[in-house]
């Protein structure tokens, strides 16, 4: 515990100022990430309505993305392995950012669908390489950090929907919103990306390009990774419809559910870092999938301000899960590249976050929402569990092999 709290206390002077500098950068590739798609997401009824598309033109529409950023996460490792993460950040900040303002003039479900596989490509790209290069980064600290990159990711997607909901008040067309935003996020990534760390001498040359998929050896990771974000996606999707299903709320307090969830995810993962230098990582998800249960139990009390608070308590609790677990990833024994094992990693969580909210409809159209609410106790529960089965090591496993 004491050698926790020295290096909560670690004077930041230690760090060498290009680890420093790249790390704001980083922040600011977290932040792109979060703030371009949630542009994309608050325009979608825009761009439904100036295409003429139906509901299942959206649906084949969101199909491409998610298809897309599939490809991104699964190609990742090897595209990192082979050209550096600094400069796939670069390259996906360009893809992402560029294919931005083309989705506004794609004209057509066609076109759209193209896009938006193309769209989500850099996503998945922008998702992994950011990740890399925050686990470079963060074995020159003395504690951990990954928790403020995520935490800058949600609010990155917060700023992402606020500025969309200014610039669609004012009657801005998706066209010159997306313009906007492409170019000075834009410019400001490729100017940040400078400050990267640039990869060590021979570790292009010496890094394995597996594709990024999923084995037996970080099973457990990956499965921490699927049902934390499957928690999130159901938290995303629904906690709107629940409130004002299966709570009675009024639309207007409906509406805060995914606010109060989100505010408090990024409150959870900007407290992260530390909670894990006095706690210990393993116990760190231990502690924050029984919150994450706890606050499932809090939402089906049917008492809508009780409800609100169980969504901010869920928030809390899973957020801090997935970058914990990422950092836990990047630092085990492993058989293969890190960069493989995170796009893995990231690979089986969007499976989970993808999965979640379509399960909870389908339970739910054979029960009740608040039925279908149920099984996600038992997720944080296997959450939790799974953590005795992870290999690790380095400056993160020191904090676990003390838990």
């Amino acid at each position: 515990m004491n050698n926790r709290l020295s290096n909560i206390f670690h004077s930041s002077e230690s760090i060498p100022r290009e680890v420093r500098t790249a790390r704001v950068a980083n922040s600011i590739a977290f932040v792109i990430l979060g703030a371009i798609f949630a542009t994309w997401a608050v325009r979608i009824p825009a761009i439904e309505t100036l295409f003429h598309l139906t509901k299942t033109d959206i649906s084949i529409a969101l199909l491409g993305l998610a298809v897309g950023s599939i490809l991104g996460l699964i190609a990742s490792s090897a595209l990192v392995a082979r050209y550096s993460a600094k400069a796939v950040v670069r390259l996906a900040i360009i893809t992402y950012c560029l294919l931005l303002p083309v989705i506004s003039f794609s004209g057509g479900l066609s076109t759209l669908l193209i896009t938006l596989v193309g769209f989500g490509f850099g996503k998945g790209l922008l998702d992994v390489a950011a990740n890399t290069q925050a686990l470079h980064i963060e074995q020159a600290y003395p504690r951990q950090i990954m928790g403020g990159f995520h935490a800058l990711y949600s609010a990155g997607a917060l700023l992402g929907s606020l500025i969309g909901a200014l610039f669609t008040s004012l009657g801005l067309s998706p066209q010159v919103h997306f313009l906007i935003l492409a170019a000075t996020f834009l410019s400001i990534g490729l100017t940040a990306s400078v400050w990267l760390l640039p990869p060590e001498e021979d570790e292009i040359e010496d890094t394995n390009t597996e594709l990024a998929l999923p084995s037996r050896e970080i099973l457990g990771f990956c499965l921490i990774g699927f049902c934390a974000l499957l928690i999130e996606g159901i938290a995303n999707d629904w906690s709107a419809v629940f409130l004002k299903g299966a709570a009675g709320a009024r639309p207007a307090v409906a509406a805060l559910g995914f606010a109060a969830f989100a505010l408090a995810m990024t409150l959870g993962r900007f407290a992260a870092d530390r909670a894990v230098d006095m706690v210990g990582p393993r116990r760190f998800i231990q502690l924050t999938a029984a919150i994450a249960a706890l606050g499932v139990i809090v939402t089906l009390v049917p008492i809508p301000p009780v409800t609100l608070f169980g969504f901010g308590i869920l928030g809390f609790g899973i957020g801090g899960v997935a970058p914990v677990n990422i950092s836990l990833v990047g630092q085990a024994d492993l058989n293969r590249s890190p960069e493989s094992a995170v796009a893995a990693v990231s690979t089986s969580s969007y499976a989970g976050f993808a999965a979640g909210p379509v399960a909870i409809g389908l339970l739910a159209d054979a029960t009740s929402l608040r039925v279908a609410f149920l099984p996600a106790i038992g997720v944080a529960a296997v959450i939790a569990t799974l953590t005795f089965t992870l290999p690790t090591r380095g400056n993160t496993a020191s904090a676990v092999s003390s838990d």
